[in-house]
């Protein structure tokens, strides 16, 4: 042959156009027209170019028209990679965007988390706080505690006290109860002697009085008598002396003796 192409060039555009479906399918634009457009628009082979004969007006007119469909596929490749990437370059903006966006949400989200942060770190200051409150509470619980099992012992124990002292009260009451009215029972006894005592001697009292006064009649009638008698000439009878009443002796007009009195008890006084 007179010429021909660079042999292995039809394997390396294969290679190229998978390599490109495989980027557009990758990160491409997400129309699936242009990347159908892409795959299909292939460069057709090249015709066998061999030159026999100088006068061959066969081989290069075909070759030539192939080599100009093969440059408006081209041409049209290059336009389908410029909206391609034009596309690409419209998603890359949108990923930009989108990407700010997530910036600031993420920096609001931090902000929030600073937040959080800080309201977490005062309530782990709070639960600390809390957490020393509490042991000091238990701390504070025992000691109630045994300070209240101390005061029931003591409580206990004053109990039984006053339980043993109210028992000890309650017979000296009684002792006190049996001993005032042993106390009454010789008191009356004393009063009753005393007012037998009284009344004896009242009425011999009486008794003497009225001897006295009775002596004291006789003497007077007899000194009226005389005196009549010496006025008058004859001398009547004198009245009928009227009997003399009985005088008590001189021991019944002594006073009975006084009843030796029993030796007084010491007598305990409780004031409750």
């Amino acid at each position: 042959p007179i010429c021909g192409f660079t042999p292995g060039r039809r394997y390396r555009n294969q290679a190229f156009k998978e390599e490109l479906s495989h980027k557009l399918e990758c990160g491409g634009p997400r129309d699936k027209d242009g990347i159908s457009a892409l795959s299909n628009l292939v460069l057709p082979p090249l015709p066998t170019s061999e030159l026999m004969d100088p006068h061959d007006d066969i081989t290069l007119p075909r070759l030539i028209e192939a080599l100009q469909k093969r440059e408006r596929i081209r041409h049209d490749m290059i336009e389908e990679y410029n909206k391609a990437a034009n596309m690409m370059s419209i998603l890359i903006q949108e990923l930009d965007s989108n990407l700010t966006s997530k910036d600031h949400l993420i920096q609001e989200q931090n902000g929030r988390l600073l937040e959080k942060d800080k309201v977490i770190q005062s309530n782990k200051a709070e639960i600390e706080r809390l957490e020393k409150k509490n042991k000091n509470q238990e701390h504070k619980m025992d000691y109630l505690q045994k300070t209240t099992k101390i005061y029931e012992d003591d409580k206990r124990t004053m109990k039984q006290e006053l339980e043993s002292t109210g028992q000890r009260l309650q017979r000296e009451l009684s002792e006190r109860r049996r001993m005032e009215q042993h106390m009454h029972g010789m008191v009356s006894d004393t009063q009753h002697k005393w007012e037998k005592e009284c009344e004896r001697r009242v009425n011999a009292m009486r008794l003497e009085m009225e001897n006295k006064l009775w002596v004291k009649d006789e003497k007077l009638k007899q000194l009226k008598a005389i005196v009549t008698e010496s006025k008058t000439p004859g001398r009547p009878d004198p009245p009928p002396r009227q009997p003399r009443p009985q005088i008590p002796s001189r021991e019944e007009r002594r006073p009975a003796k006084r009843s030796i009195s029993p030796p007084v008890l010491p007598v305990c006084l409780v004031f409750s």
